[in-house]
């Protein structure tokens, strides 16, 4: 039992009951909605969906930005055992196509006004193929305009709409059971296809509840701001954290530095995380001083070398604590935190403790397969009773993440501390190899950073003719030009010989993927850039061949 007499929720829709009806559950713009209200319209809305062919077992795909109606259905279908497989707003046909075919999604919902149309589009320009398994196509905000040819169609509001006086009432739905998949996510596929992460009912809910007591949201007066999509691992995660803690969600559609920092400021938010660039955009538009006296946190993901030395003293200033976390999609992103009473030093950083207190960190040598003692650095494997239970239909690749004792490689080069949290370091496939030697490209990156006109700085390896070498990259501010010379000079006084790079390019932008969490950089374009640049006979010589 919990404090309140009643049984742990195991599943989604249970998170809800036990609160007020008159409680606030979201706010969004001018919309507040109610605990009684966000209970009534999921019931109503399962109910409706079970009466159109919806059954546990489907997949019903969400195209939504951050709006209540998500977290309607999302609760929908908890009900019923139907998994949400959500879209981010910006696709296009070939990425939602992908996911409505690998995931075969019998329903979707989404916005006909949304981007001005473009979404309609991109779902009318996925293959038939790839929608095969299609049958109703939900609309919000209405349209009398047919989305697809063949598929029946209704309106959100028509499924929240009360019975005709000689209609049957729909019986209460509660067909969903815990272990059942209410969560399907595709990884950011940057180098390779994305696969679909399945998470269930017990686990996430699980997640919500050891999440909201590692952050402090069951502490009596917290609120939470999210400006990070719901359609990612991140910001779904942090929405159910604050509903299963049972506070104040304040939603944002879409991320825009001002409007955060003037709902941080009128709702007295306590809580907010999101990307480090996030936070360094709205202390930018803020005054000197302590713009957000009722904030507690801001948890942050590393997404942006340049800010690696920037942000924390500027967060200081303002009196923002920072607190570094660690996670991916296959640990519903929050696996750790740092702690809020360590050093600046440390909680700048990502990582930290297991929010789970049944969840273990090691690091194991990538090349020897040694397990590593504390403080040394190798590959993060973590073991969690809420990581995901395998990608969908892979099994080879499923088996291939997870060891025979059940732990997950992360992927990630990082080192185990002594209090059994950890120090993020750098992603696996990011980490240079030179002259034998493990070089982070941050060290290279941050001293190049430094320089006059430099806003963003990524480096590669590269197949050169003297060997394997260092190569960066950098876009520069409008009416600056790089100077390579001074850039080499710099790197050959503060960093070790081999970790100079041989060239540094000036591109006008990084080639990069749209994610839930913002653009992520392709390392893999960036390195078969350098490796053509650095080789150019050997480059002309391969497409004199292909003529």
């Amino acid at each position: 039992m919990n404090d309140t007499g009643m049984a742990p929720p195991a599943r989604l829709f249970e998170m809800l009951d036990g609160a007020p009806d008159d409680a606030t559950m979201l706010m969004a713009g001018d919309r507040a909605v109610t605990y009684g209200r966000m209970r009534r319209d999921s019931a109503c809305l399962a109910a409706r969906l079970k009466r159109l062919g919806l059954a546990r077992g489907d997949r019903l795909a969400v195209w939504l930005p951050n709006i209540p109606e998500w977290l309607t259905v999302a609760f929908a279908c908890s009900r019923l055992g139907v998994a949400v497989a959500p879209l981010n707003v910006r696709l296009g046909s070939q990425e939602v196509g992908f996911l409505l075919s690998r995931a075969a999604c019998k329903a979707i919902l989404l916005a006909p006004a949304q981007r001005n149309g473009a979404c309609v589009e991109a779902l009318r320009g996925v293959p038939p193929e790839d929608r095969s398994a299609l049958r109703l196509v939900v609309t919000l905000g209405g349209t009398e305009e047919t989305i697809l040819d063949g598929v029946r169609q209704t309106s959100f509001d028509a499924l929240l709409a009360d019975p005709e006086p000689d209609e049957k009432a729909d019986a209460e739905v509660a067909d969903g059971q815990p272990g059942d998949v209410s969560l399907i996510l595709a990884t950011s596929g940057t180098t390779s296809a994305p696969k679909l992460v399945q998470h269930t009912q017990e686990r996430n809910v699980r997640h919500a509840g050891d999440a909201a007591a590692a952050v402090g949201l069951n502490e009596p007066g917290t609120s939470l701001l999210l400006g990070i999509p719901m359609c990612g691992a991140f910001g779904y995660t942090l929405a159910i954290t604050t509903i299963r803690a049972r506070k104040p969600l304040v939603l944002m559609e879409a991320f825009v530095p001002e409007e955060a920092a003037r709902l941080l400021a009128a709702h007295g938010i306590t809580h907010m995380l999101g990307t480090d660039d996030m936070l360094d955009k709205i202390l930018s538009v803020v005054p000197e001083g302590k713009p957000f006296p009722a904030l507690r946190m801001f948890g942050h993901a590393n997404f942006t070398p340049a800010l690696t030395a920037i942000l924390p003293p500027k967060a200081e200033a303002h009196g923002v604590l920072l607190r570094g976390f660690f996670g991916m999609t296959e640990t519903l992103a929050m696996f750790a935190a740092q702690p809020a009473d360590a050093p600046l030093e440390r909680r700048s950083q990502g990582g930290g403790r297991p929010v789970s207190p049944q969840a273990v960190v090691r690091v194991r040598d990538p090349e020897s397969g040694a397990l590593l003692p504390d403080g040394e650095i190798g590959e993060v494997e973590v073991r969690t009773p809420n990581a995901m239970i395998g990608y969908m239909n892979n099994p080879q690749a499923t088996a291939e993440v997870f060891t025979d004792d059940g732990f997950l490689k992360t992927g990630d080069y990082g080192l185990r501390l002594p209090d059994g949290g950890m120090i993020f370091v750098s992603r696996i496939k990011d980490v240079l190899r030179i002259a034998g030697y493990l070089v982070s490209p941050t060290e290279i990156e941050e001293v190049i950073l430094a320089l006059p006109g430099v806003t963003v700085c990524q480096t590669v390896s590269a197949s050169c003719p003297a060997g394997v070498r260092p190569v960066a990259f950098v876009v520069m501010e409008p009416g600056h030009g790089l100077d390579e010379a001074a850039a080499l000079a710099a790197c050959r006084a503060r960093l070790a010989v081999y970790k100079v790079p041989a060239r540094v390019f000036a591109i006008d932008a990084m080639p990069v993927t749209d994610g839930p969490n913002g653009a992520k950089v392709k390392k893999n374009v960036l390195r078969d850039l350098a490796t053509e640049w650095m080789n150019p006979q050997a480059a002309a010589a391969g497409a004199g061949a292909a003529r």
